[in-house]
């Protein structure tokens, strides 16, 4: 009995799917032997990315939010925005009910390895629809051909989906790389829609139509399973574009018309798809500047290396310890090797496809697709054997256009080089096993529908192509086997599962902890701080500490300012020696500072437990929490990590009780940065107002459950219009002049640290207006002799690398330091002119010193210099060059100072010491002239903010100025 023939094709694709999982079994063993407490990856960023699923799903079903981008349940208490982030939105939708029905780990598991399926599928069914472009012959419509076109698509589906570069991505548990799936899809509809056939009706209008809206439909898909792989899309679809209008060009009018509207359907269904995503990221782009391209730096380390597309990853188990020791990077998955066995293949198909007419527009198109993505796989400029050739590639332009310029991991471009290299691979593949079958049928001819390969039956003939087809399957994946892959442990500590059973909401601090970026890590560089991110998946609780991929300066610089977190986050780091030096003489001062304060801050941050790794901590953090935070010990465990290293986590509670009654904050007192949000100057006026310069800004304090009032104390130049209490609405009302009070309803703070945002109404002023001015006319300049106008005002903030890695010099409000790493410095006229900014990194150039002296010596007494070290300065700095430093004014040495941020305003000619400056180890450095605000225009001022319990049996505490200080809207 006969299968019915249009079940043929179904069950051969269930058959191919079938092939395509054992693949992904067998490749990532000994995955699927832990599939329930283990995942992929070295424990770097898979915690982070398996905790996207849980986040997901704990947002959008636990809370029932669907803004899943705005968050505060890591980055407590100031929000993350995680549309920077690689969240994988599309994949933690896919793994909800696998996470409700099994469990977070098998969701994850079961994700990764669909991943690799799909792409194999994926490729096999691009490959197929391809197949009159790829494989027209005078055999095309033989039986034998069928057969070969599916052989050929099977092995473009193993060429894509399992080769090294994806296993490595899949080893480093980067789950979101790995997610390269619906790129053949997107590709396929994508080569429907821009068919090079006459459009002659209304029927082929529509396919196109529907091609185009399932090609959108897919890169959508694309999109929200990684953003990166979507910006390749767009490159291919540019390329596609240019393809149609110089190979592949229609004929007739209405063809271009319909051509055309086809593409227009596709950006416009994009969008709508993208719209989500933009929405939560153009504000933030739009406040904070183009903070997506931070940490771009790094290509370099990223590229792939020429001389590794001639060997073998890492991973492999034969020769994988050989290429280790080879003189370019190549851990983190920037090592592409394509395999001899592609290379040759992919080399036959495009020569196949050019030497025939019919054939030839698609080599064309995937030759230069194939050669642009291997040029961008290649960075910057070529390297051949770890050496830089200097000589320039595409990704140096690519990388500065919009959206594009996120991407710092040149290697990554790797998967549209695969895709490429697929689909040519199954031309070159097709045409050998055509080359192979005998009884061709000449043209005019008829084949005998018996005959095969050699005269063999159909049947012999088609087991003897497969048989083929395996072998070269299999000298394929021999040359990119990556087994065995890593693992990691995910398996949670016992005190996490006890630690989610305490109710409320509220925040717990983890000590050490960390937050990480694409481009660096605050606080603790450890495993330990994405594990920690990981367990937040166990407990639920609101936590500091937190991983994401770009962010604003604010979002890392909140944790490194605020009092007591500052100081935390440098004792976490005491073993590193430098650090340790510094902060040995002066811990028995910090803990008598923070001893009577520490409680406070803690419960304002709405902090309820501390969570102590004694085993990662420092003896200098140990010593500090036991002397200086009033907790009690609740919960300890004692066991193993994931890795089977021996670990002790102790659990804390806080002590004492809350704060009661009235509280006045002063928005200069030396603990307000933990109550500032996005949108205030860095420093206080020496008045003791700290200015807004947003008309939005954030106020950050944990108020009352129950119903409050706050009494805010402000000058102009603009107004407090409105109020917002964690996004609703509270009334205000004017109290007197430069007052302003608001209740607060029972209910409404309902956040472990509430937000307070602040409508602003009114005109800016420049920021000079906003102080007195002197009487002089003009700002005199330390102890020199030198003088700037008074309506100038300079703000100069360095950062070491621990404690924010920046170069900031603000001239009027506006940043003119190139904030490379180094002494950055500028220098103005006597009217405070810029005349020039310039950077000299002493910390790994040679040549740097003698060209700072240079710098410097070129400049006439009288000469006004700015400068601000960014990162680190020291290791190369010369006794020429402080003494250089000290013909500004400068007094101090930077040698042997390692990552000490060092800010100073001089003047050519001073004596040493005579210039403002500033030193720190755990904190910014920060100097200012006339008006202390890092920013062109102010909104207003504000001096205070008092919280008091709302009076429920007479008139409310503010409802008269009851002896309060008010002030005049302009000084």
């Amino acid at each position: 009995m006969h299968l019915h023939r249009p079940l043929r094709p179904a069950l051969r694709r269930l058959g191919v799917l079938g092939f395509y999982t054992l693949l992904a079994l067998l490749l990532t063993w000994p995955l699927a032997a832990h599939f329930t407490t283990h995942t992929a990856g070295d424990g770097i960023d898979d915690p982070a990315l398996a905790w996207n699923l849980w986040w997901v799903k704990e947002r959008m079903v636990v809370q029932a939010n669907p803004d899943i981008f705005h968050v505060d349940w890591m980055f407590h208490p100031i929000q993350i925005n995680l549309a920077f982030y690689t969240l994988t939105p599309l994949n933690g939708l896919l793994s909800v009910p696998w996470q409700l029905g099994v469990s977070l780990v098998v969701a994850n598991n079961l994700l990764l390895l669909a991943s690799f399926v799909l792409s194999a599928f994926g490729a096999f069914l691009l490959v197929l629809d391809q197949r009159k472009q790829l494989f027209a012959s005078a055999a095309s419509a033989s039986i034998g051909c069928a057969s070969i076109g599916w052989m050929a698509a099977l092995l473009a589906g193993v060429i894509y989906a399992f080769a090294s570069a994806k296993l490595f991505y899949a080893s480093l548990g980067q789950f979101n790389i790995a997610s390269s799936q619906w790129i053949p899809f997107a590709a396929l509809y994508l080569l429907r829609m821009a068919r090079p056939e006459e459009v002659g009706n209304s029927e082929a209008l529509r396919k196109r139509m529907r091609a185009a809206a399932l090609a959108a439909l897919f890169f959508t898909f694309q999109l929200w399973a990684e953003l990166t792989y979507a910006s390749f899309l767009l490159i291919f679809i540019a390329l596609l574009f240019i393809w149609q209008v110089l190979v592949a060009r229609p004929r007739a009018r209405c063809a271009w018309l319909h051509w055309l509207g086809t593409y227009a359907l596709f950006g416009v269904l994009s969008l709508v798809g993208m719209a989500p995503l933009l929405w939560a990221m153009i504000p933030d782009l739009l406040r904070e500047g183009d903070f997506f391209a931070s940490g771009g730096g790094f290509a370099d380390v990223f590229s792939a290396d020429l001389a590794g597309y001639l060997h073998p990853t890492r991973l492999h188990p034969l020769w994988g310890a050989f290429t280790a020791t080879l003189p370019f990077p190549n851990d983190k998955g920037q090592h592409i090797f394509l395999g001899y066995t592609a290379m040759a293949l992919s080399a036959l198909g495009l020569w196949t496809l050019a030497r025939r007419r019919a054939t030839r527009m698609s080599a064309w198109l995937w030759g230069a697709a194939w050669l642009l993505f291997f040029a961008l796989t290649l960075g910057p400029t070529l390297r051949w054997s770890g050496h830089d050739t200097g000589l320039p590639g595409p990704f140096s332009v690519v990388s500065h256009l919009p959206f594009f310029s996120g991407n710092r991991y040149p290697s990554r471009y790797s998967v549209m080089l695969l895709t490429a290299t697929a689909v040519l691979s199954a031309a070159g593949f097709a045409w050998l096993l055509n080359k192979l079958s005998a009884n061709r049928a000449q043209p005019g001819e008829s084949r005998p529908q018996t005959a095969g390969v050699h005269g063999l039956p159909i049947v012999r003939s088609n087991a003897l192509l497969l048989f083929l087809t395996f072998v070269v399957i299999g000298a394929f994946l021999l040359e990119h086997l990556s087994t065995p892959l890593p693992l990691n442990d995910l398996r949670t500590p016992p005190i996490y599962r006890r630690l989610a059973q305490e109710p409320g909401d509220f925040a717990i601090l983890e000590l050490p902890t960390g937050w990480r970026n694409g481009a660096r890590v605050l606080g603790r560089s450890d495993i330990l701080i994405m594990m920690q991110q990981w367990w937040q998946t166990e407990h639920g609780k609101r936590r500091l500490g937190g991983n994401t991929s770009r962010n604003p300066l604010y979002k890392f610089q909140y944790f490194t300012e605020a009092p007591l977190l500052g100081e935390l986050i440098a004792l976490m780091n005491a073993d590193r020696p430098h650090i340790g030096a510094a902060l040995d003489p002066q811990l028995d001062a910090l803990i008598a500072d923070y001893r009577p304060r520490a409680a406070q801050i803690l419960r304002d941050l709405g902090v309820r437990y501390v969570v102590v790794h004694e085993d990662k901590a420092t003896p200098q953090l140990l010593r500090f929490i036991q002397e200086t935070l009033p907790l009690v010990e609740v919960d300890r465990w004692h066991g193993e990590d994931g890795s089977g290293v021996s670990t002790r986590i102790v659990r804390y509670a806080l002590a004492g009780d809350e704060a009661s009654g009235i509280r006045t904050f002063a928005l200069a007192d030396e603990d307000a940065a933990l109550h500032l949000g996005e949108g205030w100057a860095a420093l206080p006026t020496e008045d003791g107002f700290r200015y807004a310069t947003r008309r939005n800004p954030a106020l950050l304090f944990d108020l009352p459950t129950a119903c409050s009032e706050l009494r805010i104390e402000w000058r102009g130049p603009a107004r407090v219009a409105a109020m917002q209490v964690n996004g609703r609405e509270v009334a205000m009302r004017p109290l007197a002049e430069g007052a302003v009070g608001a209740i607060i309803p029972a209910g409404v703070a309902d956040q472990p640290m509430d937000r307070i945002e602040l409508r602003i109404e009114g005109d800016p002023i420049p920021a000079s207006r906003a102080i007195r001015q002197p009487a002089s006319g003009v700002w005199r300049i330390g102890e020199t002799d030198a003088a700037l106008p008074a309506e100038r005002w300079i703000v100069v903030r360095s950062a070491g690398e621990e404690v924010g890695d920046f170069a900031q010099i603000f001239v009027d409000g506006r940043n003119v330091a190139r904030n490379e790493r180094g002494y950055n410095l500028v220098a103005l006229d006597a009217q405070g002119t810029v005349l020039d900014s310039v950077v000299f990194d002493t910390s790994g150039d040679e040549r740097a010193a003698a060209e700072l002296v240079a710098w410097i010596d070129r400049w006439p007494t009288g000469v006004v210099i700015l400068g601000a070290v960014n990162d680190e300065a020291s290791l190369k700095l010369s006794g020429e060059a402080v003494e250089a430093l000290r013909s500004l004014g400068v007094a101090m040495d930077l040698r042997n100072h390692f990552r000490w941020s060092h800010a100073f305003i001089g003047v050519k000619g001073a004596a040493p010491g005579a210039a403002l400056e500033a030193v720190s180890l755990i904190r910014p450095a920060t100097v200012a002239l006339g008006a202390p605000i890092d920013a062109p225009e102010v909104y207003v001022g504000l001096q205070s903010l008092t919280i008091a319990p709302c009076n429920v049996e007479g008139p409310t505490h503010f409802s008269a100025p009851m002896g309060w200080t008010l002030h005049s809207s302009i000084p």
